[in-house]
């Protein structure tokens, strides 16, 4: 089992290019193999949407919160070192241009040599999608098409794609990604974002939050099973643990869970401060390492 690490930059002048460039360097070191970073293009001082992570819905993050955009948060991690892999977690695929997303994740994915994954995501906010011009109806199936569109423009020397959200005809978009393709992992909890993984990912990414793991897997892989995939090579399954209290010898007893249950990547979402931060990644390192 491989582990995984969330990054959040762009919140203070603590968390800048700078401390981000340094926290990738140490995240390395500290044998992490994924950096993950969210996405959200613009926050809102309240919302009437449904956070889904918390039990009364509030968003678990400040209205004033900073994010630097998860792709170029990617790349700066990717020229820094050699060996982590990067990742968005996850990106709100909806909200972003199919042809355009799939330029700019091909050009990343050059930049790291092959070390990025595509997350995505449907999201969750409905002022998010408003503000940006994106129906919220049909969310779904949009970000079906669009991941249907992007692997087409990657695997065709001349593209085309015809469906309600995305069309276009001999559509040239070069260079391919490094290894023709870019893995592309579904991140949601909910039964539709099961299915979508099963149907058109390369893996599953969800939290382990307010869930019981085995079930929810179970279900997983029920659905899988529905769809006529496995979780054999080229298909990863990966699971986040939000922490809150939790001392590294409780996570690294849920990393073994994980593990036991057949995990393929353990990523920690631990809110690692701008002081010393060094330390800390080492220290979440050697709880979860043991689970490896």
């Amino acid at each position: 089992m491989e582990i995984g690490i969330t990054g959040v930059f762009g919140g203070s002048p603590k968390r800048d290019i700078g401390f981000l460039k340094e926290y990738a360097v140490a995240a390395e070191e500290a044998g992490f193999d994924c950096l993950y970073a969210p996405e959200h293009v613009v926050f809102f001082a309240s919302y009437d949407s449904k956070y889904p992570y918390t039990p009364d819905g509030h968003p678990s993050f400040p209205p004033d919160v900073g994010l630097y955009d998860p792709l170029f948060v990617c790349a700066v991690a990717s020229m820094v070192t050699t060996r982590l892999r990067t990742a968005t977690s996850v990106m709100i695929l909806p909200e972003r241009p199919a042809l355009l997303t799939a330029k700019e994740v091909m050009t990343l994915d050059h930049i790291s040599g092959g070390r990025f994954d595509l997350g995505i995501g449907i999201g969750w906010s409905d002022e998010e999608y408003a503000a940006l011009g994106v129906p919220w109806e049909r969310r779904g199936r949009r970000a079906d098409e669009y991941v249907e569109a992007i692997r087409a423009a990657w695997s065709n020397d001349v593209a085309a794609y015809q469906g309600e959200f995305v069309q276009f005809e001999n559509a040239v978009l070069r260079p391919a990604p490094v290894k023709g393709t870019v893995p592309i992992i579904v991140g949601g909890d909910s039964p539709a974002a099961m299915r979508r993984a099963a149907r058109l990912g390369d893996g599953w990414y969800g939290w382990w939050a307010g869930v019981e793991l085995e079930p929810h897997l179970a279900q997983l892989r029920a659905i899988m099973a529905e769809e006529g995939r496995d979780q054999g090579p080229g298909w990863s399954l990966r699971v986040g643990l939000p922490i809150g209290g939790e001392s590294p010898d409780e996570v690294a007893e849920k990393a073994a869970q994980a593990k036991a249950l057949g995990v393929d990547e353990f990523v920690v979402g631990a809110g690692i401060p701008s002081r010393d931060f060094d330390v800390h990644l080492r220290r979440w390192a050697e709880a979860v390492s043991t689970a490896r």
